[in-house]
């Protein structure tokens, strides 16, 4: 079985009084992103985030927050990083949607996250070492470390081998940093940009997906395009609807083959309503998912057969 490793950052504070102004303006979002990269690739990861943090940050730390609003630069920064073989988890949880759901409190807030965080990390890759950076007053990231210890014990009936296994403020740990906060200027309203558009594009290739919470972006895409063409919005919102059905019934399945089907339609939808609803998406890019995914290679008959046939 190949061995993954998740580099683990976040973006965003735990305000949830978006009365503040002033310094303590609140993020509308929290991020946590992940940087999965199989063992065997990760001196070569390393060696072309050393490239990027040479050639753009001087040598220093590779800083979302030192690109700032420069999206040029950003740009350039995220074409680099493109070249180094990992891909990339987010949970993205818009704070302003949580007021109702009972999680006013910052002790409530972060337990939340935790189980979130864990649940969609654990059911995408049961098999991955995590990698936070040094512990420290990360309020979050200290939390997540005793959830995870305590949620997921070691024993001779678990096949699993999910868990953190070391702390360190690496390179590979500041992409996942530099990632969630690009995204942030994607998403989070005290940042977002006009550009997010290029921005998720550059990460296209990278992404494995994002999942947000809540899903409040309705049935529709995200950019529904002008009338006209193949594009049928009746069909899209019916489409949507028995897709999110199936997910909805099958997402804790067991069996390996529902769970790549899981994972293959996941990303069709993920592709569908927040990146281009237009864009055709081939067998051998949804092969390369779930290799990404699980670590094994599968055929193109494996997944004419099992893959694009969901049960039912």
């Amino acid at each position: 079985m190949q061995q993954t490793v998740a580099f683990l950052s976040e973006w965003g504070n735990d305000t949830l009084d978006f009365s503040k102004r002033g310094a303590d303006v609140p993020t509308t979002h929290f991020i946590v992103t992940a940087l999965i990269v199989n063992k065997e690739d990760i001196a070569l990861v390393k060696r072309v985030l050393q490239a990027v943090r040479d050639r753009h940050f001087s040598g220093a730390v590779i800083d979302s927050e030192i690109t700032g609003t420069n999206h040029q630069k950003r740009q350039e920064v995220l074409e680099d990083m493109d070249e180094a073989p990992f891909k990339v988890f987010s949970v993205i949880v818009d704070k302003r949607q949580l007021i109702g759901e009972g999680l006013r409190y910052k002790g409530s807030f972060y337990k939340f996250l935790h189980s979130l965080a864990d649940r969609e990390l654990f059911r995408l890759l049961p098999n991955l070492e995590l990698v936070s950076s040094k512990l420290g007053d990360n309020t979050f990231m200290t939390g997540f470390v005793k959830y995870i210890e305590q949620n997921h014990i070691s024993n001779l009936f678990s096949e699993s081998t999910f868990g953190f296994v070391g702390f360190e403020n690496n390179d590979l740990v500041q992409a996942a940093a530099y990632i969630a906060g690009t995204l942030a200027r994607c998403y989070d309203e005290t940042v977002i940009t006009d550009q997010r558009g290029d921005f998720i594009e550059l990460l296209r290739r990278k992404l494995i997906s994002i999942q947000f919470f809540p899903d409040s972006f309705g049935n529709s895409p995200a950019t529904v395009p002008a009338s006209g063409g193949d594009y049928n919005e009746m069909l899209a919102t019916l489409s949507i609807n028995l897709a999110n059905d199936f997910l909805h019934r099958k997402s804790l399945s067991p069996v390996p083959q529902v769970k790549d089907q899981v994972s293959c339609l996941g990303y069709l939808l993920f592709h569908f309503r927040h990146i281009n609803p237009t864009r055709y998406i081939t067998s051998f890019e949804l092969i390369e998912h779930i290799k990404a995914r699980t670590g094994k290679k599968v055929s193109l008959h494996y997944f004419s057969d099992k893959g694009d046939s969901p049960a039912s």
